[in-house]
């Protein structure tokens, strides 16, 4: 075999054959998408700086139904419904660069209403065609599937913000200020969801994790319960190098600098809020479905 030819054998085997069977990440595909997703990342952030667009709580909260129609599109693929090669488009990482490109098209045309004075604010119309999205996805889901365990999502989103807001309670009492901050809660909010749909997949329905780390802590465990204590030291280490590590970095800087370091925080924690938000509705959803 050329060089060529193993090359085309590598990407067919590690990329193209996971999205097309769905069968699930390698390290690969891993780390390659990782590395992605940092580059877009930092094209995203160069380019709501560009536009003056704030990053914050009232944007994060605008942004949040293209998250849910979008964790929620995927499990329309679960469904067996759209046929391939279309059905390709809703599997990982092609439905990211599609919501991605939905919702950049959304937030266009908000800004454009916002600039010729049609609305005093981008927000509204932004949410609300996110809104629409949800409702098109829904609509689909409800038109195929059928209700099948219908406490799962319930059982999620109060075992995950419960366990978030008791975190919160006994890191505050022993001191810590990084649950200060709103967008800290959110990211261990959404994790600790991410984690209990794992949780409640595996160790009730019997389903199997994908991404290669859990699914190898898992194995090596005997349990998905991992999952919280692996998501509990991700979120502190990460908060800790966000919150504390970087504003002793930035401390001699001017206030414009320390704005921009802001604006490219909240960025991060937004893309990492996504990260636990996303999965965690697709489980939660395709468990609500039996799919």
């Amino acid at each position: 075999m050329s060089f060529i030819d193993s090359v085309i054998a590598f990407i067919q085997t590690y990329y193209i054959d996971p999205i097309i069977t769905d069968s699930g990440y390698n390290i690969f595909n891993t780390v390659t998408w990782a590395i992605i997703l940092g580059i877009a990342v930092y094209l995203l952030i160069t380019a709501l700086q560009k536009m003056n667009i704030k990053i914050d709580a009232k944007s994060l909260a605008a942004t949040l139904p293209f998250v849910i129609a979008g964790a929620s599109l995927r499990v329309v693929a679960d469904t067996g419904t759209i046929s391939p090669p279309y059905s390709y488009i809703l599997i990982t990482p092609n439905i990211y660069f599609f919501v991605f490109l939905l919702t950049a098209a959304c937030l266009g045309v908000s800004l454009l209403l916002q600039k010729y004075k049609a609305v005093k604010s981008f927000h509204l119309p932004y949410a609300l065609m996110g809104c629409l999205f949800i409702l098109i996805v829904y609509f689909i889901l409800f038109s195929v599937g059928t209700v099948a365990n219908w406490w799962v999502p319930f059982a999620v989103a109060i075992i995950g913000i419960g366990a978030a807001a008791i975190v919160g309670i006994v890191a505050k009492k022993a001191g810590s200020a990084l649950f200060s901050d709103k967008m800290n809660l959110m990211i261990l909010a959404s994790h600790l969801m991410d984690a209990t749909s794992t949780v409640i997949g595996i160790e009730v329905f019997g389903y199997v994790e994908k991404h290669v780390v859990p699914a190898y802590l898992i194995e090596l465990t005997g349990t998905a319960l991992i999952m919280y204590p692996l998501k509990l030291i991700i979120f502190f280490l990460v908060v800790y190098m966000l919150d504390v590590v970087l504003e002793k970095a930035m401390a001699g800087e001017s206030d414009k600098e320390k704005g921009q370091m802001g604006q490219i925080k909240n960025a991060i924690k937004f893309v990492i809020i996504i990260l636990g938000l996303a999965p965690g509705i697709r489980n939660s959803i395709r468990l609500f479905f039996g799919i």
